[in-house]
């Protein structure tokens, strides 16, 4: 039997991500999204999501449309 080890794609590897400098960046009034964080860190939207509310939990909120983006309640 044989095996086939394939690399993982950069949106499934656990990403360092800062999560303080989001907070103060949030906190001096940039206007923060998914998409954008998505392409900082070079990982798929969806589980840059993940992780932002395995982290955050009750404390995020995201926004859609124009004037979306990322509100933290803390």
């Amino acid at each position: 039997m044989t095996t086939t080890l394939t690399t993982p794609t950069p949106s499934t590897r656990m990403t360092n991500i800062d999560f303080d400098s989001i907070v103060n960046r949030a906190k001096s009034g940039e206007r923060i999204t998914v998409k954008h964080l998505s392409k900082e860190f070079k990982m798929k939207s969806i589980d840059l999501r993940k992780q932002l509310v395995a982290h955050f939990g009750a404390n995020i909120v995201f926004k859609r449309g124009r004037t979306g983006g990322i509100v933290f309640t803390i």
